[in-house]
């Protein structure tokens, strides 16, 4: 239940909202990677948990678990100000516990198969297994995605609104391949899931907007899924991900066989996400103005503008930020910089454009076992957003 709205004015003077919740985000991730490097620099896997192979898979997954359930408790205190302080519409205390407990349990098991299905992989096939498994997870993380965020959330499916089945088929889309879900979290934007453009999720919320707006922004999501923008965005966070596991392998010497390997490599993979968080939005925001382009020319800047700026309203409500700040931190630019730049062009959309690549990445890492995905700003303690994280 949702029982009032952020006071804004009890944040300090000249503090937005957006800010503060970057500056939240900035102590969280900051947090996770201080401790993940003072556990590979001090060695601290390796001094409370074996490194052999032989510690049967049972003795050693319990152990994995113990550590697993700790992350939650330990970034308790950023997820509570995240989820249940510093958000627009605040729910009761226990509304918002229930929902964070079922959130952390569903990772907990995603982390735990994952381990397992490592743990067994690399015993079997050594390292190559170990990479291989490391892929499947993620393509069946990609692949249910949308499935996922709903069980993370439990987020009911809704019989699609009429006006939103009238502006999907305006916009050109399959209106049964359209999934609408109701979601308490205003800054739930949905999107693709499936490793290609299988199915749309659509937030019931979106039947609040005008007519036209929302042709414009499902329109965008055609855009994004027959373009292969979002199998791109996909395909190119598996390669990153994968790229860092075997960085991480190499790097650390270890091997997932263990339970001492297992939590090694997952603080070893949330430093290369941390890097991805750093690199990976840039070429996110190439391929939001190239989509943006591409929807205005099939519809046109009126109503490509009243989209942007809602759904902006809905998340952040920071309509221009410094350049540095957007460049580090921001996959997807800010509204005034994205409706400056809203050119018709129907081909804008070339081969290298990956739709949400630094979103995909976060998401995907869940099956490197890292908490970093869920420590951003943008989703931090808001178990709606850490599948299908707020974008554009």
């Amino acid at each position: 239940m949702t029982i009032s709205a952020l006071p804004l004015d009890t944040l300090p003077r000249g503090l937005t909202y957006a800010r503060a919740r970057l500056y939240l985000g900035i102590t969280g991730v900051g947090s996770a990677v201080l401790l993940s490097a003072a556990m590979l620099y001090f060695r601290i896997p390796s001094q409370g948990l074996s490194l052999s192979s032989a510690q049967p898979v049972p003795a050693a997954l319990f152990r994995v678990g113990l550590i697993f359930a700790f992350a939650p408790m330990a970034f308790l205190m950023f997820d509570l100000i995240g989820g249940a302080w510093l958000v627009r519409r605040r729910e009761w205390a226990s509304t918002w516990l229930t929902r964070w407990l079922r959130g952390v349990a569903v990772q907990w098991v995603v982390w735990m198969l994952s381990a397992a299905a490592l743990m067994l992989a690399s015993r079997a096939g050594g390292t190559p297994a170990a990479v291989a498994v490391f892929v499947v997870v993620q393509l069946l993380l990609a692949a249910g995605r949308g499935r996922m965020s709903r069980v993370i959330a439990n987020l009911p499916v809704v019989p699609t609104p009429d006006r939103i089945a009238r502006a999907a088929t305006q916009a050109g889309l399959d209106v049964s391949r359209l999934e609408v879900v109701e979601s308490p979290d205003e800054s739930f934007v949905g999107g693709w899931s499936g490793l290609t453009a299988h199915t749309l999720v659509v937030p019931a919320r979106w039947a609040q907007l005008s007519d036209a707006a929302l042709t414009a922004m499902l329109r965008r999501r055609h855009i994004i899924g027959t373009s292969g923008a979002h199998m791109r965005g996909v395909f190119g966070a598996i390669g990153w991900n994968t790229i860092g596991f075997v960085v991480a392998l190499l790097l650390t010497g270890v091997s997932p066989s263990s339970a001492g390997g297992v939590v090694t490599l997952a603080a070893a993979m949330t430093l290369w996400a941390f890097v991805g968080v750093l690199l990976l939005p840039t070429p996110s925001r190439a391929a939001v103005y190239a989509i943006d382009a591409a929807a205005t020319a099939s519809t046109d800047i009126a109503s490509m503008t009243a989209g942007i700026e809602q759904l902006d309203k809905w998340q952040d409500d920071e309509p221009v930020r410094r350049a540095g700040v957007e460049t580090v931190f921001h996959p997807v630019p800010g509204r005034r910089g994205r409706i400056t730049r809203l050119v018709a062009n129907a081909g804008a959309v070339k081969a290298w454009h990956a739709h949400h690549l630094a979103r995909h990445a976060l998401w995907l890492s869940w099956g490197a076992c890292t908490p970093l995905s869920r420590a951003v700003h943008c989703n931090v303690g808001r178990t709606a957003l850490w599948a299908m994280l707020p974008g554009d």
